[in-house]
């Protein structure tokens, strides 16, 4: 009894399971091939050299052996850990019993997916579920040389006022076989005359520890005053393998004008921009009544034409000022010129360090002013003169009664020598 007991379960479960699984379908998968090269199931297929973020054309033909709706061919590469799967469906069409189909599918190969061996699955099925399977091994190399930029990072991130300086930094990663080496990255923006250039000097292989690569911060310069409201192309470009590889990527940037919000101050400030003022800013030292300091100006005018200019130094009633060869300047387009303010400290001018201003004028507008520092030294009074004629004399008084005091000595011991002489002789 428990024997047939057993034996009716286990007729059971079978009948179950076999409920449960799927017929195959009847259809002939003639052959398979990638990028027209057929491959086989029993050896591995090698591909060689792909690029990776493009596609790999999949051919599939296959004859039915009875008539089927509803079918469809699935390609996919398995074993490449990310959620943008490389796969492709055709859509859903009818088999003729007897006729064979070619079906064309586009697999992504993803950038992320590593040199190694992959499984190529084609899967053939229709509505109910019936399913014939076939899987191809693949052994995938990559490129030798493939850098991609993966990031920009930038500074400001949004929008950049014109007047300020953007910032740009690049990621780099190494897909490639190989090291590379010296890669020169650059970022601009044409538009805008803007640019800035590194050298990394080396990226390690797909793999390595640093595979991976940020550049320094690249400073573009400042966004011209001028440059108007809108979007402008960041480009940067990548180059590598002495130069026979390039990489780029084109970005968007917005440039938010200072004019939008305050034309006049925009003005006023293209026109200083158009004036370079380079000034000495070391404090200096001034003697009280005496030598002057010094500090050097230096103007250049990069506008498009001749301009005058006024220097002038103020905010220090302990001192005299005065501007050598002029206070006044004609600067010529693209010329540069120079002048030297010049500080006297009074006679009763604090001792210590003491701050005055120098600007510089052109027509109504201030260009720059600069607070500036002079340090004042104490200077001779008469009675440190008398002091110090006193304190020579009483040296040469001194060094002179020296010379006395060994003249007489000098004497005296000659005067003892002799009388010894005379002391000592003997007449016959």
């Amino acid at each position: 009894m428990k024997n047939r007991f057993g034996f009716l379960t286990m007729f059971l479960v079978s009948l179950i399971a076999v409920c449960g699984i799927a017929n195959a379908l009847n259809v002939a998968v003639d052959e398979v091939k990638i990028n027209g090269d057929v491959l086989t199931q029993t050896s591995t297929n090698k591909i060689y050299d792909f690029e990776k973020d493009q596609d790999i054309a999949v051919k599939v033909r296959v004859t039915a052996n009875e008539n089927i709706n509803d079918v469809q061919i699935e390609a996919s590469l398995r074993g490449y850990d990310h959620n943008d799967l490389m796969e492709d469906i055709t859509n859903v069409f009818n088999m003729k019993s007897g006729v064979t189909y070619t079906k064309n599918l586009d697999i992504p190969l993803r950038l992320r997916m590593d040199q190694d061996k992959y499984k190529l699955r084609i899967r053939i099925e229709d509505r109910d579920g019936n399913t014939t399977q076939l899987d191809y091994e693949l052994d995938v190399n990559t490129e030798e040389h493939l850098l991609v930029i993966s990031d920009v990072i930038l500074s400001p991130e949004n929008e950049v006022r014109a007047g300020r300086a953007l910032l740009a930094s690049v990621r780099l990663r190494n897909y490639g076989e190989d090291d590379e080496k010296d890669v020169r990255v650059k970022v601009s923006v044409p538009e805008l005359g803007m640019s800035a250039t590194t050298i990394i000097d080396e990226i390690e292989k797909e793999g390595d520890d640093d595979d991976s690569i940020t550049t320094e911060e690249l400073w573009l310069d400042r966004i011209p005053l001028d440059a108007k409201t809108g979007e402008y192309m960041l480009r940067v470009e990548v180059d590598y393998h002495d130069g026979d590889e390039r990489e780029v990527k084109e970005m968007m940037i917005r440039v938010r004008s200072t004019c939008d919000d305050d034309p006049f101050s925009c003005e006023s400030k293209k026109e200083t921009e158009k004036t370079i003022i380079t000034l000495a800013a070391d404090a200096q030292t001034a003697i009280q009544g005496g030598a002057e300091a010094v500090y050097p100006i230096t103007i250049t005018n990069e506008g498009a034409g001749a301009k005058t200019y006024i220097i002038s130094a103020e905010g220090a009633n302990w001192a005299t000022f005065r501007v050598s060869p002029s206070n006044v300047l004609m600067v010529g387009a693209g010329e540069s010129k120079a002048v030297n303010v010049y500080v006297a400290a009074g006679k009763d001018a604090p001792v210590g360090e003491q701050t005055f201003s120098i600007t510089v004028h052109s027509g109504e507008k201030t260009l720059k002013e600069v607070p500036m520092k002079v340090t004042v030294a104490q200077g001779k009074t008469a009675w440190s003169t008398v002091k110090k004629g006193l304190e020579v004399g009483l040296v040469v008084l001194v060094v002179l009664l020296v010379i006395v005091g060994l003249v007489i000595g000098f004497n005296k011991l000659k005067g003892e020598e002799e009388n010894t002489k005379e002391e000592g002789e003997t007449y016959y």
